[in-house]
């Protein structure tokens, strides 16, 4: 699913573009914001952690500071390069940053949490370590949408409330489906496209509501994406087996009527024996009728010879 991202401003470009270990980076310039009191270099910096939809390892950049979270996705096709002041790069993979929630990447901790626990606990990963530093980002200073609070402010303990969290991700979609909107976009088709491209844009309220949550599930676990989807009071789409047995008995029916209006009414006229047909009767022959035009053809063709007779040996 395609989103919605400001552009670029920034292209971050290799001080050596033949190392391999290089890449060329579009960032927005919130990445590069440092806080005040920071002692850090002040640049990005890009981690492995687990993506909340699936768990596997993907790409985010934090800012200096941790105070924002950006996911990065990577565009790539084959047979391209960068050609970088006089030398080539090879790889021709573009990457890209977008904002992302932080609390998106928490919900998946919060949810395996079966108590109350202080979220540093929470975020302890020992595949991925640098969890850890979600705590830093601001917008975690939100959590309590999503989960209740527990304890005093140091001990800054939470317990997952799905309630909560149906409530916040519904406002979520529904803030993507009013920007759906005033961007244009077409949604009703497989792939989303601006409605500049296209001849009427007669999408429905509800198609709008399915595609702007086909774009928050993206950061959701299978089980939260379909209890949103049921809270947002979305019909459940019909299923692959479902859609092929409606298109098989839609067939099947068309194919009787069919066979039904253009059986032969003689068909139904011949003599039947023990469910088998009576062969020993002759067949009736159907009388053809002769037209005008026929007739008139046949007049006019009288007393003349067939053209094969002049080729006769004489």
């Amino acid at each position: 699913m395609p989103r919605v991202k400001a552009s670029p401003k920034k292209c971050v470009k290799p001080t050596n573009p033949q190392s391999s270990n290089n890449w060329v980076f579009l960032l927005k310039g919130e990445a590069f914001e440092v806080p005040e009191g920071y002692q850090g270099s002040g640049t990005p910096d890009v981690v492995q952690l687990r993506h909340p939809q699936t768990g596997a390892p993907a790409m985010f950049l934090f800012s200096p500071g941790d105070n924002l979270i950006q996911e990065v996705l990577t565009f790539s096709e084959n047979k391209r390069s960068w050609f970088i002041e006089d030398s080539v790069k090879s790889d021709g993979k573009m990457h890209l940053s977008t904002p992302v929630d932080p609390i998106f990447l928490v919900l998946p901790y919060l949810r395996k949490s079966q108590h109350a626990c202080p979220l540093d606990q929470i975020l302890k990963d020992d595949d991925f370590p640098e969890a850890e530093r979600l705590l830093s980002c601001s917008g975690l200073k939100h959590l309590s949408q999503v989960a209740d609070k527990k304890g005093d402010e140091d001990l800054n303990a939470y317990k997952y409330n799905e309630e909560k969290t149906l409530t916040w991700l519904a406002r979520k979609t529904e803030r993507v489906c009013e920007v759906l909107k005033q961007k244009g976009i077409h949604v009703s088709s497989n792939n989303a496209v601006s409605a500049t491209f296209v001849k009427s844009n007669q999408d429905s309220a509800e198609s709008y509501l399915r595609y702007a949550h086909g774009v928050v599930s993206e950061y959701l676990e299978d089980d939260l994406s379909a209890k949103l989807s049921k809270h947002l009071g979305l019909p459940e789409p019909e299923t692959g087996a479902n859609k092929r047995k409606q298109l098989a008995s839609a067939n099947t029916n068309a194919t009787a009527d069919n066979s039904s209006s253009k059986r032969p009414k003689t068909e139904a006229q011949e003599p039947v024996k023990n469910g088998a047909l009576d062969l020993s009767k002759p067949e009736k022959v159907p009388k053809t009728s002769i037209t005008a035009k026929d007739k008139a053809r046949a007049k006019s063709a009288a007393g003349s010879k067939n053209i094969s007779s002049f080729f006769k040996k004489k």
